[in-house]
């Protein structure tokens, strides 16, 4: 469906976009439908089921809540929520992007779908029982920039969302585990986020990039927790027995190792509550 027709069923229902608004780039509406609610932020985070579990992803975040320009006509036949599920799992798998997963039942249609387009992005479609209104949320993924700047209220924003909070500002050598001193802005931020949570528990986790054999790199990542650990005990006095220090090399990264910039982002310490 292409723009032009939209635009033409839209006034002759004589409704119009919520000022502001648009459809994502990649995406076209169901033909008669307009835009009722319209967010876009640039860093947020939405919950995608995957495997049957709730997973935030992060990232750019665009919100856009349709309706249909006959919703007031108890009369009129609208799609059902199943043909506007199917018109955008069609588009998506057509455009080379994956079905991650499907939910359907007496109050929702639930998809999920991930595909690349020069980024990751990640896509959700929503109806109501009747089918009057569907949301579209969409997420292009991406790690936080760490130009905002860590502090405790964010250490404690992010523990409480999601667990966990990855920190890019302590700063290692290659292959090494002595910490810079350009790191101490991020470790006085862990201590005053563990002074003032004194109920809280973190792993300390270490995390590389594959450059390397998995053992040295198991090994430094574990090597360079320890040592975050042991300088919170000694120069900010957290007990030893609310932290707990452990390395997982290159298992566990947030993006590809064959670029740069990949590899930058996947060497990095992440705080987890530990339950």
């Amino acid at each position: 469906m292409s723009l032009i027709l939209v635009i033409g069923f839209l006034k002759a229902y004589g409704q119009t976009d919520v000022k502001n608004s648009k459809d994502y780039y990649l995406l076209d509406r169901m033909p008669n439908y307009h835009i009722i609610s319209y967010n876009e932020t640039a860093f947020d985070a939405h919950s995608f089921f995957i495997e049957n579990k709730k997973t935030p992803i992060e990232g750019k975040k665009f919100s856009i809540k349709y309706q249909h320009g006959k919703s007031d006509d108890k009369n009129f036949e609208f799609p059902t929520r199943l043909q506007i599920l199917r018109n955008y799992s069609n588009a998506i798998k057509k455009a080379g992007g994956e079905i991650v997963s499907e939910r359907y039942n007496s109050e929702w249609g639930h998809y999920t779908f991930k595909t690349t387009n020069a980024k990751e992005i990640w896509v959700e479609v929503k109806t109501s029982i009747s089918a009057k209104t569907y949301t579209v949320t969409v997420i292009e993924r991406q790690t936080m920039k760490q130009e905002i700047a860590i502090n405790a209220e964010l250490i404690k924003n992010k523990i409480e969302l999601e667990g966990k909070i990855a920190i890019y500002g302590i700063y290692f050598d290659v292959g090494k585990s002595i910490i810079k001193k350009e790191s101490e802005s991020a470790l006085l931020q862990i201590s005053e986020y563990l002074r003032r949570n004194k109920a809280i528990n973190c792993w300390v986790v270490g995390h590389t990039d594959s450059d390397g054999s998995f053992e040295l790199n198991s090994k430094l990542s574990l090597e360079r927790a320890k040592a975050i650990k042991k300088h919170l005990q000694e120069k900010y006095g957290i007990a030893s027995n609310r932290l707990f220090a452990e390395g997982v090399g290159p298992l566990a990264p947030v993006a590809s190792n064959n670029t740069e910039e990949g590899k930058k982002l996947n060497r990095r310490v992440e705080l987890v509550k530990k339950q």
